[in-house]
């Protein structure tokens, strides 16, 4: 496709997304031309969010999310975007210029407070880097290669009050470490993937969230906010 068929840029939430001449691949600036790119997460959002809030992103992919975040949050919050993707990381850093409050990380992320032992070997792309996915294990007694909430707080001094997941299965992970969310953390908004685990494994990893204290409050497609009780 002619890279003249794109529009420079498209408006996303308020948000100007570079498109044309930017390194993506046609499905992506398809989306991106309808609008329709992330619009679960981004209706989702729209329930929580507000000025000042902190937000952690697990899976941020080429970065659209964080930004329109990390502009609706303003100067006096902040967000943090984890993608374990280092091309992603390099396309996010092109696309977007710096911004204060945002910040983003490489590296593979867990939505749970202690994963110290997850190590993830190999990580597996199913046509398109984006939808790449991380094959983790448990390595019992021994330090794992991942990120989690506490090591999060702990490097950054940052205890979110809205988490995002988006991790292409490794949500999956609750089956061996319940998520333990810690209090501060008050919005959950996580996409699910059935097609890896089936629709009884999504209830079963709904039920370990709403098991930490949160209700299902709406769902978006394949994505669901949890709001704490």
């Amino acid at each position: 496709m002619p890279e003249i068929y794109w529009p420079i840029k498209v408006d996303l939430d308020g948000v100007q997304v570079p498109v044309r001449g930017m390194p993506l691949n046609f499905g992506t600036k398809y989306w991106l031309k309808k609008g329709e790119y992330e619009q679960d997460e981004r209706h989702l959002i729209t329930k929580v969010l507000r000025p000042g809030l902190k937000v952690l992103e697990m899976g941020g992919s080429i970065g659209v999310l964080a930004q329109i975040i990390g502009e609706k949050v303003g100067p006096k919050g902040r967000v943090l975007s984890f993608e374990a993707s280092e091309r992603l990381v390099e396309i996010s850093t092109e696309m977007w210029p710096p911004m204060p409050q945002l910040q983003r990380v490489k590296g593979f992320v867990f939505p749970v407070n202690n994963g110290e032992n997850i190590f993830v070997g190999e990580f597996q792309t199913e046509g398109s880097e984006l939808d790449g996915r991380g094959i983790w294990e448990l390595r019992d007694g021994m330090p794992g290669n991942t990120w989690d909430l506490r090591s999060i707080r702990k490097e950054f001094n940052f205890d979110p009050e809205i988490l995002i997941v988006d991790i292409e299965g490794g949500e999956s992970i609750f089956d061996a470490i319940p998520p333990d969310f810690p209090d501060n953390l008050q919005s959950v908004i996580m996409e699910f993937h059935p097609h890896i685990y089936g629709i009884d494994g999504q209830a079963r990893l709904e039920e370990k969230i709403l098991e930490c204290g949160f209700s299902l409050v709406d769902r978006s497609g394949q994505c669901v906010l949890f709001v704490r009780t």
